[in-house]
């Protein structure tokens, strides 16, 4: 165990279950792991796009040779990208994780080129480097969803009044015959927010959902923190 999940185990451990519960949107942590899940995105992008045009790039001049070196290239980027997320880790995790990579200045081509092509962890960097990109896309839109939900009901008592602005609920469009009449399938399944104790109660549904949105956001990163740390000590060794 790190010295910093030490620290966050203690400090879990003195709080109550109450301010464990509501306390979770005052603690610079929550905000500290909501920026770790969103870096994802752009480096997601960045990892996918660099490695794919590498990648094409590579196996198209591999009749040429001139491919082989940039395929190694690649797996020499699997290392620098360890490098980014250990430095994120750092600095948005408290974990203090580090890697080295081969120095090319220190050692010949032909050995650096043996380095990191017979390292394990560059082969799984690499694929990290696509998986991220995946992860990303599902955690940003993931996230701007649930907040955006969230944060526009909790806003409800001080817009519904607006004129132009209204709030309805319903997954349903069009009519339903019944009988010899219609009757139209919003107005019979749906909801809308006309008085002050409608919007009171779709505030409070909007404070439930940002706080579940914020656990999720610890859960979720403690959870990716600990998989990317395991990955780069595998690279370690």
């Amino acid at each position: 165990m790190t010295r910093s999940q030490q620290f966050d185990t203690a400090e879990a451990g003195g709080r109550s279950i109450p301010n464990r519960i509501f306390g979770v949107g005052f603690r610079r942590e929550t905000y500290a792991n909501l920026a770790y899940l969103l870096a994802r995105f752009p480096l997601g992008i960045a990892y996918f796009t660099v490695l794919i045009t590498c990648l094409s790039l590579g196996v198209g001049l591999v009749p040429m040779v001139v491919g082989i070196p940039i395929l190694a290239g690649v797996l020499a980027l699997g290392g620098y990208m360890g490098v980014i997320e250990a430095e994120l880790l750092g600095r948005l995790r408290g974990r203090d994780v580090s890697v080295s990579l081969a120095d090319p200045h220190e050692l010949s081509m032909t050995e650096y080129l043996k380095a990191i092509v017979t390292s394990p962890g560059n082969y799984l960097l690499v694929g990290f480097g696509f998986a991220s990109f995946a992860v990303g896309i599902a955690l940003f839109v993931a996230i701007t969803v649930v907040f955006s939900l969230g944060f526009t009901l909790v806003a409800t008592p001080f817009l519904y009044w607006i004129p132009g602005v209204e709030y309805e609920f319903t997954g349903l469009r069009g009519t339903i015959e019944v009988g010899s009449s219609y009757v139209d399938a919003g107005s019979l399944f749906g909801a809308s927010i006309n008085t002050l104790p409608e919007a009171l109660a779709a505030s409070a549904v909007g404070v439930v959902v940002c706080l579940a949105g914020l656990h999720a956001v610890n859960l979720i990163a403690w959870l990716l923190a600990g998989l990317t740390e395991r990955l780069l000590t595998f690279q370690l060794k």
